[in-house]
């Protein structure tokens, strides 16, 4: 008759052992794609956030209700005091408080582009908008301002009678007044094509801006959403943009 021998104490401790080293990598893959998840989550959250906001920038808010305001702004708690965080106004039929909540800025106490906002599992990411104007002086700075530049009718199509009539453009009668300067006349200086006209937002009609004979018919955007992972690394994204006075 064979003898049965079971297995030992020692034997079964041996192949928990074994069984723990060959459970260890697996477990640091799902402790890794757990947080690679949790990145990737906060990443299109932070960039759904900011193509709303940017979407509604361009599209729904008015040129002159975006403002630099006029010192440094900090935080919802008021830290991290920076310069150029925008302000925004209500202008026309606008209503500034619907755009201000989607940056987290709903307090109703003041009008920065600046907020916080929440998702679903309780991160928070601060919201801020910084406006940079592209002034344009009178008259043009050339070498720093924008300006645009067109070449003027010539001198004879600009001739009008006592009436205000255009002299030049004739419809009914075959030939020019007498008194109205020809392409071809003799004294070429006078039909001459005037120079090069250049001009800026002021002779556009742009209002005016905060500084002193400052017109502005551009202005540079640069939008942030920065946040802290549950892991502890900050991470941000910023976007920048341009919006012209199309009014």
């Amino acid at each position: 008759m064979m003898q049965r021998r079971g297995i030992t104490l020692l034997e079964i401790m041996s192949a928990l052992l074994i069984l723990a080293f060959a459970f260890l990598p697996l477990i640091g893959v799902i402790g890794t794609s757990s947080s690679d998840s949790d990145v990737s989550n906060s990443h299109v959250f932070a960039q759904t956030a900011a193509r709303n906001i940017l979407d509604t920038l361009l599209e729904d808010v008015p040129f002159n209700s975006i403002r630099v305001a006029g010192g440094k702004v900090g935080d919802l708690d008021g830290s991290n005091p920076q310069d150029n965080i925008a302000e925004i106004f209500n202008h026309g039929t606008y209503d500034k408080a619907a755009f201000l909540a989607l940056l987290g800025n709903s307090s109703g106490t003041d009008s920065y582009a600046r907020g916080d906002i929440t998702d679903e599992r309780g991160i928070v990411y601060k919201t801020r908008i910084y406006v940079f104007p592209i002034p344009v002086s009178n008259p043009v700075d050339l070498s720093s301002e924008l300006a645009f530049s067109c070449y003027p009718r010539p001198i004879y199509e600009n001739q009008v009678d006592g009436n205000g009539q255009n002299t030049w453009y004739t419809y009914s009668d075959a030939y020019m007044p007498g008194a109205v300067l020809s392409p071809y006349h003799e004294d070429g200086a006078k039909v001459i094509q005037p120079a090069t006209s250049t001009i800026g937002a002021f002779e556009l009609g742009a209002e005016q801006g905060a500084g002193s004979n400052n017109y502005c018919v551009m202005k540079k955007i640069l939008f942030k959403i920065s946040w802290k992972n549950r892991d502890g690394h900050e991470r941000a994204i910023e976007l920048f943009t341009m919006k012209a006075n199309l009014d």
